[in-house]
């Protein structure tokens, strides 16, 4: 017998002499999975379930009764040699099945007391799961006859042809949806969807959802089980509160007898299966009822969204994530081969710490092959990473309605997740008989890691850094714009370098100056000539002439400046840039439309828009002349070092271009209703940078209104510092507590 299995147990004289049997009503079904054979146990009366493999099922096929224990034991020895069941695990098959109610005997004091402790941890399961205010179940009603009934009418969605059916109804759900994507996404808005008038119609429809997805748990789970004459039973239906929402529940665990993976996986995908299927009538009922006026077909609309809001968000975020134990899991662990695949992978944890850390050789290890082993502890990584994140973003959304009950729950959560497990952990490593040989081992590991953690966390610093989104402009720029209608007969190419006023950016005409300017020539002219007669003659008509010769200098003037002004030249020396130069050529532009700019390439700013949480530490934790690195956005590999050379000294909420706001492509969130101005919806605070020298490895050079990535690096601290000040700074941010930031120095 292998060393991480003793053969023997201290407890063996206990259970030595008893002669158990299972009871008659238990039914036994078999499986293959990833090669090995395995026998589901089942008590149809209490609906419990007992996985055994091929040796547990050879050990409990012998107890009929009149073996004794001793006696099944000596002879699984006999024919299975090593493979056999050890001493130790023989009293645990028997504690499990005893307290899954699926073992007759007439147990003495000490069995019954051995054995107590595994119904004990059975009670316990059951408790913390009913604690569970988040996701507590409360069973209702029996339907396994309601089934029965109805399974023959309801049991063919679940063949091929419903599953062609099931497609040709989403495409036509699709079909009519095509050209209301902007419609029904406008309508997912969430102040529209948690809005008064819409919160009854939203939980309506949730319950109906949830409870056609639960019937068709059941009608799948029976009609398969009508086809292999195993399984298929469903007793229990109920209430689970999600989040304190009441919603539908049904249990058809009965699925685990099935014998066919995909058979168990189709049951567990039934439920999103036929949200899907209402989903598509929903739209359906919705794309027709968009313009109806009547207050029946607007109840009918508004239901329909939100039944396919309802059905697209929880197939998305909750059934069909395989990280929460909903029907993605079940469906990953049919399709693995890997029954109670969360626990296991728990347990798998469990024993690589108390194997390789704590030095415990009697550590039994769950995974049977390398691929399991791989999948368990992904599974076990993965999930408990997802599940502490879904819980801190529920506690978050209830105590943004409801503050005081959120922070209720947050310390109901932390006790139960660090305290209450903290607490077991000391217990199991002071008094744990596992760890009798190798407790200083433990207990020093344990003070190691502890160390570590908490200098590594609490101690040593590490770099602090934060990014804001800028914009690259020219301290000097000049934007040009067409100076008068006109004929555009040459321009200049974009990015030549000019001198003020030397030379010409874009050449132009206008027939209707030219020979506006040739009227006023010649009326001038013949104005002129009449005045030199008048003069000689009649001196009121001269006075008279005179004014005339006058205003027609002037608008002769006139007309020439705007003439001459179609040659547009560069008020100041620097770059010219016209993005849409190719299109102009030969194009009528009218005037005041904009032609490009001219800007001072030598001396760039970048101005850097952060918000109230990064704003206030420019100042104090960089300073003035600090240094800081820039990447243009989207293009990585061109970086440059910069040198702030002004903090604004308040909050501000006019951007200093448009191409910062998340309707241009940028990161700062907008007010759509200012048409005059471009500003924030929050203040911020602008840092200009100017560029120092470029750190790429290829050439690059900044052009204007370029956005760039800036990074802040702020003095080194401890991780748990910024962690600390990070989830100050979201409480203050979510729920207006306390000051988010100190008075910025300029």
């Amino acid at each position: 017998m292998a060393t991480d299995r003793p053969t023997f147990h201290e407890s063996w004289h206990r259970v030595a002499d008893l002669r158990p049997t299972l009871r008659g009503a238990v039914q036994i079904g078999r499986q293959e999975r990833r090669g090995r054979v395995w026998h589901v146990v089942q008590d149809p009366s209490g609906h419990q379930f007992f996985q055994l493999g091929a040796e547990g099922y050879f050990f409990v096929g012998l107890l009929d009764g009149k073996r004794r224990v001793g006696e099944v034991w000596a002879l699984c020895n006999q024919k299975l040699g090593d493979a056999a069941p050890t001493q130790g695990e023989v009293i645990q098959l028997l504690g499990q099945l005893y307290a899954g109610n699926l073992l007759a005997s007439d147990l003495p004091p000490d069995a019954q007391g051995l054995f107590e402790r595994y119904r004990k941890r059975v009670r316990k399961e059951v408790r913390g799961y009913l604690l569970n205010v988040l996701f507590a179940r409360i069973p209702l009603w029996d339907p396994n006859d309601f089934l029965d009934r109805w399974v023959r009418v309801a049991g063919w969605v679940f063949t091929k042809v419903g599953l062609v059916l099931w497609c040709l109804l989403l495409a036509v759900a699709g079909y009519f949806l095509v050209g209301r994507w902007g419609q029904l996404f406008a309508a997912a808005d969430p102040q529209t969807m948690l809005n008064p008038d819409n919160l009854l119609w939203l939980y309506v429809a949730m319950v109906l959802i949830k409870a056609m997805h639960e019937l068709g748990h059941g009608f799948a789970a029976k009609h398969f089980g009508q086809l292999g004459h195993t399984g298929g039973d469903v007793h229990t239906i109920g209430i689970m509160l999600l989040v304190f929402v009441p919603v539908p529940y049904v249990d058809a665990s009965s699925a685990w007898l099935l014998r066919s993976r995909w058979q168990r996986a189709v049951v567990g995908a039934a439920g999103m299966y036929v949200e899907l299927a209402v989903a598509a009538v929903a739209a359906i009922i919705w794309a027709q009822t968009s313009n109806t006026s009547s207050s029946l077909g607007t109840a009918v609309h508004a239901l329909a969204y939100n039944m396919m809001f309802i059905a697209g968000i929880s197939t998305i975020l909750f059934n069909g994530n395989p990280l929460l134990r909903y029907d993605g899991y079940y469906i990953l662990s049919d399709l693995l081969e890997i029954p109670n695949l969360s626990q296991r992978g728990k347990d798998q944890l469990h024993y690589l710490v108390r194997r390789w850390i704590f030095g415990v050789r009697q550590a039994k290890e769950i995974a049977r092959s390398m691929s399991e082993r791989f999948w368990l502890l992904l599974y076990a990584v993965t999930s408990g990473i997802y599940r502490v994140f879904i819980s801190i973003v529920i506690l978050w959304y209830v105590a943004d309605k409801f503050f005081l009950l959120g922070a209720i729950f947050a310390v109901v959560t932390l006790v139960g997740w660090l305290v209450i497990p903290a607490g077991k952990f000391v217990h199991y490593l002071l008094t744990s008989p596992e760890l009798l040989r190798t407790r200083g081992r433990a207990v020093l590991a344990t003070a190691v890691t502890l160390t570590v953690i908490v200098v590594g966390v609490g101690l040593v610093p590490v770099p602090d850094r934060a990014r804001a989104e800028g914009i690259v402009q020219p301290v000097m720029r000049s934007e040009l714009y067409m100076p008068a209608d006109g004929f555009v007969d040459a321009v200049l190419p974009s990015g030549t370098t000019v001198q003020a006023d030397d030379g010409v950016l874009i050449e132009a005409h206008n027939p209707l100056l030219t020979a506006r300017e040739k009227e006023l020539a010649a009326r001038l002219e013949e104005a002129s000539l009449r005045l030199r007669a008048a003069r000689a003659k009649e001196q009121a008509e001269a006075q008279t002439l005179e004014k005339q010769v006058r205003g027609l200098e002037q608008q002769l003037a006139q007309v020439s400046a705007q003439r001459a002004s179609l040659h547009v030249r560069s008020p100041l020396t620097g770059q010219w840039i016209a993005p849409d130069v190719d299109r102009l050529p030969g194009a009528y532009v009218r005037r005041g439309e904009r032609l490009g700019v001219v800007a001072d390439m030598s001396n760039l700013v970048v101005k850097v828009i952060t918000d109230q949480t990064l704003g206030p530490r420019v100042a104090p934790e960089v300073g003035m002349d600090g240094v800081v690195e820039m990447r243009v956005k989207g293009r990585p590999d061109l970086a440059w070092n910069g040198r702030i050379i002004r903090i604004a000294p308040a909050g501000q909420q006019s951007l200093p271009s448009a191409a910062l706001a998340t309707v241009a492509g940028g990161s700062t969130p907008v007010d759509l209703q200012q048409r005059d101005d471009v500003r924030a919806l929050e203040p911020m605070f602008e840092v200009q940078v100017q560029p120092t020298a470029a750190t790429s490895d290829r050439p690059a050079v900044l052009y204007p209104e370029q956005r760039v990535i800036v990074r802040f690096s702020m003095p080194p601290r401890p991780l748990g510092a910024q962690l600390w000040r990070m989830l100050r700074q979201a409480i203050q941010r979510r729920f207006q507590v306390g000051d988010l930031h100190a008075t910025p120095r300029s």
